[in-house]
């Protein structure tokens, strides 16, 4: 990871005279600030050697790209990655996902993925050309260059927030108490307070902050048409769950 842009603020007003206020890097990008599940469409690196204002670095340079192609990619690191996770100079090991959006939610409850919406992500990132994901890889250097450069486009699911942890399922809504195919799941909310309402069915993936901390998914017709099968329910639908641990 290249530290070319970075700015030296030590001089700022109140930045680092005793008793001030910490003036906050250019560089900060806020992350998520809430614990959710995510669905992303694209290309996945470990973060290696990077530090939290790196990875910082990283997201505003794919920002600058996505502004100057026109193509609306977000950068998605698992796991917290706020001002009380690590500081700005700490070492980050996690992956991060560079790509669209395909879907999120969880928080609160279990929210309702659309699947086709999802597949549209996945088109839209397979179809990105060669030269956007190389000038992405341009602020990466060493093994995650390497790794950006090998890394296949694909879906992927991954969890954000604080003591992130969020599952990917695949059923119908209902609560412990009713009846439904499969098995009852259901998440946690930031309270530590267990959602009213899960889901009854198959858990299709599930990553969190101690690890793995995303998973490929596969969502096209044959898994979809198998999963569909072994629960028996043809309308089935694709469900988000975060567990705040």
């Amino acid at each position: 990871m290249s530290d070319e842009d970075t700015d030296d603020f030590e001089d700022e007003d109140n930045g680092d005279e005793e008793g001030g206020d910490e003036e906050e890097s250019p560089h900060e990008v806020l992350f998520d600030e809430e614990t959710e599940g995510v669905l992303v469409a694209g290309k996945r690196i470990s973060s290696g050697g990077m530090t939290r204002k790196q990875l910082g670095e990283l997201a505003q340079h794919v920002e600058a790209i996505a502004e100057k192609t026109g193509q609306a990619l977000t950068v998605v690191p698992a796991g917290d990655n706020t001002d009380t996770g690590p500081a700005p100079d700490d070492t980050i090991y996690t992956k991060v996902h560079i790509g669209f959006e395909g879907g999120r939610g969880g928080t609160y409850g279990p929210d309702t993925i659309a699947r086709d919406m999802a597949l549209r992500a996945l088109e839209k990132a397979k179809a990105i050309p060669a030269d956007v994901w190389a000038a992405i890889g341009e602020k990466l250097e060493g093994e995650e260059r390497k790794e950006w450069d090998e890394a296949p486009v694909s879906m992927y699911f991954t969890c954000v927030g604080p003591l992130a942890h969020a599952t990917l399922a695949f059923g119908v809504l209902g609560t412990q108490d009713g009846e439904g195919p499969g098995k009852y799941m259901r998440g946690v909310d930031m309270e530590q307070m267990p959602h009213t309402e899960g889901v009854w069915g198959q858990k299709v993936a599930s990553a969190q902050y101690e690890g793995p901390e995303s998973e490929e998914v596969d969502l096209g017709e044959a898994a979809h048409a198998e999963r569909a099968g072994e629960l028996g329910i043809p309308d089935a639908r694709y469900v988000i769950m975060a567990q705040y641990d």
